[in-house]
């Protein structure tokens, strides 16, 4: 009890954000009117769910199939199509908020500036639509942001259980779109943050170059599952 006395600011902006990204995300979440890409992706969902041959469809128009699995998970639990496609773009939306105020505390240090930030995040144009459309780039950001968050983290503290987190944040990227793979090759600018004055550099450097290995082997060996579909080569 103290403790939610001592943190009841916090607690009262966590609760005034969330409302706010509820009432402006989930309120007549199916009011847009269906978009091609939308259709497109809801309607390999269905496919994909009745028939296990084809939870690959996506590749056939080179597009990779994390969006149309998750999408297919939901689809049970909603008359709805389209809203429950845009469900998981709305989920990526909350999952990115709570990302940013994370990434800014990492790199300000501020509570002020990480509440802004998410703030500043419900009401961005480009939030505030693809969060309510059943499309691949609210998931793209998702991983972005959280992608950049442990990155930071593990040129900061250069722990294998982070590097095990940021290889499947990686494979999740990557199986999402290919854009996906841009989170990989940002990892070396992460070395902006890297301890140069450090006397024991040179050690510390070697063993960021290992658990960066470890973390993009990861998310190759996550990648490597579209291999099983003939259908892979679409992608190229």
């Amino acid at each position: 009890m103290k403790k939610i006395i001592k943190f009841k600011k916090e607690f009262f902006l966590v609760f005034l954000l969330l409302i706010v990204y509820l009432l402006s995300r989930f309120r007549r979440l199916t009011l847009i009117p269906i978009f091609t890409d939308e259709a497109i992706y809801i309607r390999w969902s269905e496919i994909a769910r009745y028939d296990p041959v084809w939870r690959f469809i996506s590749l056939s128009d080179g597009k990779q199939p994390l969006f149309v699995w998750l999408t297919m998970i939901v689809l049970p639990f909603f008359k709805d199509p389209l809203f429950a496609g845009r469900l998981i773009s709305t989920l990526a939306g909350l999952v990115t908020a709570v990302g940013l105020f994370f990434l800014t505390r990492r790199l300000f240090g501020r509570k002020l500036f990480a509440f802004l930030a998410v703030g500043l995040y419900l009401f961005y144009p480009f939030a505030f639509v693809y969060d309510r459309m059943a499309l691949m780039d609210g998931l793209v950001g998702m991983f972005a942001v959280w992608a950049l968050y442990f990155e930071i983290l593990l040129v900061k503290t250069l722990r294998l259980d982070v590097a095990l987190i940021l290889g499947m944040i990686l494979g999740g990227s990557i199986l999402t779109k290919t854009s996906g793979f841009f989170n990989i090759y940002l990892l070396p600018f992460s070395l902006v943050l890297f301890p140069w004055h450090d006397k024991k550099r040179a050690n510390k450097l070697l063993l960021w170059l290992g658990l960066v290995l470890v973390a993009v082997v990861e998310s190759q060996v996550m990648y490597a599952v579209l291999r099983l579909s003939p259908l892979f080569n679409m992608i190229s």
